[in-house]
């Protein structure tokens, strides 16, 4: 096989749940109209750059969104910028080090929603405000810009598998999960066998048998399992239906001319991958399941995405979930909360209570606790508040409950 061959169809292939660098494979069969037809303008540029970015020269991000969109679904009233996202990952590109890293945020991922003002699961933020929610969201956890999406739904991810013939996987348990449009069960037994789309979808958004790092785990799995399938010969007169495919249940805000920047560089073989796994404690508050990640896990992660898009070193205390945590003990669900008040509670709190903190770090604990109501943050004493300056680390929240 061709060499520049076998680069599109691993491209084409890592779209099924990440999609990154998908349109660079269309590019090199001429498929324009897929690309135009898949391509919408509605989102800003990101707040956090100081201009405009151009992947022909700059080292950008993009975030892949796979929703859990499907025609059932629509039929019952819901629209696809109203659908959560099943998966999420955050994709660095670094022109210099010819490097994309690829960071796996699980979807209860406790986050602050900027479009709603408060804390949720980040799956939400997609049917709060779409991609652009997101795409805030995300940047809020990590501060860092996000300067692109690309979104695909289960119909993609269903048919282009089906359209390869299926793929070879080791399923790691008994599988026993709703099809993609919710009628009927998909049922698999543990083992190495072939499946086809229906199960590979179940199989990667399965959330009852272990955590959601395992579910993360197994959608880099998978990808490889796809990579082997569209590396195989008889994978070639299928572009045609993948290209379509892809178009018509796809969307994205690059450029014909940003995604020709992006296959010019990220389609070598030199081109080296790195994956982050978002690391977090199960969490319950007021009966509901939510993933709390662990902060010194983010602020690591935040530090390498900085350095992937050359951006300064900033200090973990600049993250807002470090400002919450020192107000408010820990992150709290669905408090609202402004962004604004947060910084300047902060900076008073760090101001005025420094001394104070210094001399009670020696004998007092963090405690939690949420204030009652957003008028009284300035004021939150800082005996109620984490008093050491290491990074702030969230409580050990055992039970492991999920709705």
């Amino acid at each position: 096989m061709k060499k520049p061959m076998k680069i599109i169809l691993i491209l084409l292939s890592l779209c099924l749940i990440i999609a990154p660098s998908t349109y660079a494979a269309i590019l090199y069969f001429q498929a324009k109209n897929a690309v135009d037809k898949s391509f919408t303008d509605n989102t800003s540029q990101s707040s956090l750059r100081d201009g405009a970015v151009n992947p022909a020269m700059n080292h950008v991000s993009i975030l892949f969104l796979g929703i859990d969109d499907s025609l059932t679904r629509r039929r019952d009233g819901q629209t696809m910028e109203k659908a959560r996202t099943d998966a999420m990952i955050l994709g660095t590109f670094n022109r210099d080090k010819q490097q994309i890293r690829l960071v796996s945020i699980p979807r209860d991922t406790l986050s602050y929603i900027p479009s709603v003002g408060y804390y949720d699961k980040i799956t939400h933020a997609h049917a709060d405000g779409g991609p652009e929610s997101s795409m805030q969201a995300v940047e809020t956890l990590f501060d860092v810009p996000v300067d692109y999406y690309a979104r695909i739904n289960m119909q993609a991810f269903v048919d282009i598998i089906d359209e390869l013939g299926g793929i070879y996987f080791k399923v790691p348990f008994d599988l026993n999960e709703p099809t993609k449009n919710d009628i009927g069960r998909i049922k698999v037994k543990k083992g190495y066998q072939k499946i086809n789309g229906d199960q590979a979808l179940a199989l990667v958004r399965s959330r009852h048998v272990d955590t959601d790092l395992g579910r993360g785990k197994r959608q880099a799995e998978m990808i490889e399992a796809i990579i082997k399938k569209a590396k195989q010969t008889d994978s070639l007169d299928k572009i045609d239906e993948l290209v379509n495919i892809v178009g018509n249940n796809a969307k994205h805000n690059l450029s014909f001319n940003d995604i020709t920047s992006l296959a010019t560089t990220y389609s070598k073989d030199n081109v080296k991958f790195e994956r982050e796994q978002l690391k977090g404690t199960d969490y319950m508050y007021n009966g509901v399941y939510y993933f709390n990640p662990v902060f010194s896990d983010v602020a690591k992660t935040a530090s390498l995405l900085r350095k992937d898009l050359g951006l300064p070193a900033q200090s973990y205390k600049e993250l807002l979930s470090y400002k919450v945590s020192r107000l408010y003990g820990d992150l709290i669900p669905l408090e609202p909360m402004k962004i604004n008040q947060i910084d300047k509670a902060y900076q008073d709190q760090s101001g005025q209570k420094e001394q104070e903190v210094k001399e009670q770090a020696s004998t007092e604990a963090p405690t939690t606790g949420a204030p009652a109501s957003q008028s009284e943050l300035p004021n939150v004493p800082s005996t109620e508040t984490a008093t050491t300056e290491a990074p702030f680390l969230s409580p050990d929240h055992t039970s492991v409950q999920s709705y």
